[in-house]
């Protein structure tokens, strides 16, 4: 009887060994190899990140257009960037995790200075204060090093979503001028007591809001 028990117990750590033996082999190879069904977003599992905060690739564009002004306690760039998440795609990090979708805040090109809008000096490092939604920003990387990221991520397995935000540009600052009339509205502040009083307003003050509305052309 103690024989035919020890053999059981023999037979259960073999096993569970070997569970855990596949498991790490598993969690090596790329999702969308390991099930051999096309990406869906109905099923995805999204790690969403802070770009800024992530992972600092890139340790040579950490200070861009004299952003070294002191700021409030983690109102600055902290040094992450796009390079950052491509490294950490290659680590096989996201795989590790089960992950099949990055959703990453905005990489475009912020407004160059910074502003107080109660929470101490602050600069763009969410990426939510845009610039020019045409250039990336330095601070994040350079376009090859989105294209690289993408590349890097669809080779896992993995899929890129990336954040935007187009109903208004950055604070206006010294270095970040307003822009004309005919693209944005500077009032009134947003009250949220009607329907109007939500839409055809800034969401807070020094926020322009991006006339969405408007269909005439602009230069």
């Amino acid at each position: 009887m103690k024989r035919h028990i020890n053999l059981s117990l023999l037979f259960l750590l073999l096993f569970s060994i070997s569970c855990s033996q596949k498991k790490e082999n598993v969690n090596k190879v790329p999702i969308a190899q390991n099930t051999g069904i096309p990406f869906s977003w109905e099923a995805a599992n999204i790690y969403f990140l802070l770009t800024d905060r992530f992972y600092n690739g890139d340790e040579s564009n950490d200070v861009n257009f004299e952003r070294n002004r002191e700021t409030a306690v983690l109102r600055g760039f902290e040094g992450g960037d796009i390079k950052g998440i491509t490294q950490k795609i290659n680590e096989g990090y996201f795989n590790d995790l089960g992950i099949n979708a990055i959703w990453m805040t905005p990489v475009v090109e912020q407004i160059h200075d910074g502003t107080d809008e109660g929470t101490g000096y602050t600069y763009g490092y969410h990426g939510y204060w845009t610039k020019d939604w045409t250039a990336i920003d330095p601070n994040f990387g350079t376009k090859e090093d989105l294209q690289a990221l993408v590349r890097t991520a669809h080779k896992n397995g993995i899929r890129i979503l990336l954040d935007a935000v187009i109903n208004h540009t950055g604070p206006v600052t010294e270095q970040d001028p307003v822009w004309p009339d005919s693209w944005v509205r500077t009032s009134p502040k947003c009250a949220f007591d009607s329907y109007e009083n939500t839409i055809v307003c800034t969401l807070v003050e020094n926020l322009p809001d991006i006339k969405t509305e408007s269909n005439e052309a602009v230069e």
